[in-house]
């Protein structure tokens, strides 16, 4: 009886943690999905730039910008950020315009000196969809640090 006991709590610590790893998984795949608050859509691709993941970061870029975007990160590459901070948003009263103006710190592969891309990332919520979309700061992006 002592077995079975043991054996039911077992596998019931076993099943939830189970349960708990499948549901990291699910987060884990989220990302792409730009629906939510602007905090979350300018967290996520902010992050993504940081770490390098475009293509990741291209899907919260405006629609007619994402062929510039590409192409400008194809440049972009040579950089490696080592941190970034969120200086300041600025959100419209009706919530389908912000501005958030972001450091980032890095090096360029060629310079072992690390300076500061001071990056303003204009956002717009597409009402249908609740999607936001930023327009990249191209000319801070790929300036002296990211050419």
């Amino acid at each position: 009886m002592r077995f079975l006991i043991l054996l039911l709590a077992l596998s019931t610590c076993l099943l939830g943690g189970c349960a708990v790893l499948m549901q990291g998984a699910a987060v884990a795949t989220y990302p792409l999905d730009k629906k939510g608050t602007f905090a979350d859509a300018q967290h996520r691709y902010t992050t993504n730039i940081r770490f390098g993941l475009f293509e990741d970061a291209k899907a919260f870029v405006e629609p007619q910008l994402q062929p510039r975007f590409q192409e400008a990160m194809t440049r972009f590459r040579e950089l490696r950020l080592s941190d970034y901070s969120t200086e300041s948003i600025d959100i419209n009263a009706g919530r389908t315009e912000a501005t958030a103006v972001v450091l980032f710190r890095g090096y360029s592969l060629s310079s072992p000196f690390e300076r500061e891309i001071r990056v303003v990332q204009r956002w717009r919520r597409q009402v249908p969809s609740q999607n936001w979309y930023v327009t990249p700061d191209f000319d801070a992006l790929l300036g002296p640090t990211g050419s």
